[in-house]
């Protein structure tokens, strides 16, 4: 990211259209509006670059907690990633949590619904009436999306259906999963006076 910033001693100054205005016909306001926004916008880079170099040492230091959390508890591997870590005191709280989007596979989602509505139109008439609604409310689109819960909600009542569709149809739910991006998301607690945890806000919209 380059932040270019225009001098007084610049006998031109280019607008956004790339027009060249010259320096005497540049207001107080604009020279002022000029200095200022390069100032900001050259620290804001400068934080950024901080946040993120503390980020890295942030994931590093908690993984390497976790690598010492697993040994001393005879497992073997590195977990999903979400954790929870205390000082001895346990006055401060360090937690890592992903979050892995889930998106479907059109074309496996669209023959898992076929399935299920198949199921409700042949299927056993007692999981019909219990089924229907809990299809039609996971496959309503919502913003042209579907609710991942609930699509994936279906899975959890399987082992009350005795039936080929309904089997098929959750197999076919299970392929059409994709996860095409993963979000860590790291915090920081101390206690306060009154020993309760307060999260040391590190974005500006909670600042």
């Amino acid at each position: 990211m380059k932040i270019r910033k225009q001098k007084s001693s610049d006998k031109l100054w280019y607008d956004e259209k790339g027009q060249g205005i010259p320096y005497e016909r540049i207001t107080k306001y604009e020279r002022a509006s000029e200095i200022t926004s390069y100032r900001l916008a050259h620290e804001a880079a400068k934080i950024n670059k901080q946040l993120i170099a503390f980020k890295e040492k942030l994931r590093d230091d908690v993984a390497k907690l976790y690598e010492l959390f697993t040994a001393e508890n005879g497992v073997i591997g590195q977990g999903k990633g979400t954790a929870t870590f205390f000082n001895f005191d346990r006055s401060i709280k360090v937690a890592v949590k992903v979050n892995e989007q889930i998106t479907f596979d059109d074309n496996t989602i669209a023959l898992a619904k076929e399935k299920l509505d198949l199921f409700l139109t042949e299927g056993l008439d007692g999981a019909k009436d219990f089924v229907k609604p809990l299809v039609m409310e996971a496959f309503h689109q919502r913003n042209g999306n579907l609710d991942t819960k609930r699509v994936l909600g279906l899975k959890t009542h399987a082992h009350r259906i005795d039936h080929p569709l309904y089997s098929e149809a959750m197999k076919l739910i299970d392929k059409s999963v994709r996860r095409p991006t993963t979000k860590e998301y790291f915090q920081v607690w101390v206690k306060d006076e009154n020993g309760e945890y307060k999260d040391i806000q590190l974005n500006f919209a909670s600042v």
